[in-house]
């Protein structure tokens, strides 16, 4: 069992390594490059790969409540990186019966996810970590039943680029918080005010949030122009 658990640690840090490095690639790559798809799919294997071994540590390990918010984090960062992808799949043919089926078991999990973390906050004297974990597993339940009210319900032309670059982009902020906030200790001295701990849990939110925002708002001018010099 030791030398599973370690396997599955080393697995679970080295991809994560990889996911934080080869992630940054299609940010700064050209849109639709080979460059820009090889390094997304790597991106989405490692995190996979990052949410499994998550889950598997949890439940082979004993239980610990950071242990518990990694998994969430590793759970909401899964769904947003694959939906990410396979939004670009869908520009042409629309969702397919695989898109389906992870959309409504990701539901399902997302509300198993906040019955656990409420269960916890009742139990524990420590509810941080507990609400934590409830608050990933009801966005991911808000972006699983967004997704499937978009499979009836198509929203805009465009819906599919800015699905795979917003979730995509919100996969790697939430992969980057979970890696800062885990290694705080040894990169935030010991001296340090209490409040650079806070900043290291909202500041990737609150900047990465910001950048997409920009981006979104950037390409839906471009499309308009595009469209009205067309017309």
């Amino acid at each position: 069992m030791k030398t599973l658990i370690i396997t599955l640690l080393t697995t679970h840090i080295a991809t994560g390594i990889i996911a934080l490095l080869v992630g940054l690639i299609p940010m700064f790559s050209k849109k639709g490059s080979r460059l820009h798809n090889r390094a997304g799919l790597v991106y989405v294997y490692c995190m996979i790969t990052v949410a499994i071994t998550a889950l598997l540590l949890c439940a082979l390990q004993p239980f610990k409540m950071m242990r518990l918010f990694l998994t969430g984090i590793a759970v909401f960062s899964f769904y947003l990186s694959v939906t990410g992808w396979r939004a670009t799949k869908q520009k042409r043919s629309g969702p397919t019966n695989f898109d389906r089926i992870l959309t409504y078991v990701t539901l399902a999990v997302s509300i198993s996810m906040i019955g656990f973390g409420l269960y916890l906050i009742t139990q524990s004297s420590n509810s941080f970590f507990p609400t934590l974990f409830t608050f990933f597993g009801a966005l991911t339940g808000l972006f699983a039943r967004q997704d499937i009210r978009q499979f009836s319900h198509p929203t805009e032309d465009m819906h599919w680029f800015f699905q795979h670059f917003t979730r995509m982009g919100g996969s790697y902020i939430a992969t980057f918080t979970a890696a800062l906030v885990t290694n705080a200790g040894r990169i935030i001295p010991g001296n340090a005010p209490i409040w650079t701990h806070t900043v290291a849990w909202i500041a990737p939110a609150v900047l990465g949030g910001l950048m997409i925002r920009k981006t979104v708002r950037y390409y839906k001018q471009k499309f308009a122009a595009t469209k009205s010099a067309s017309a």
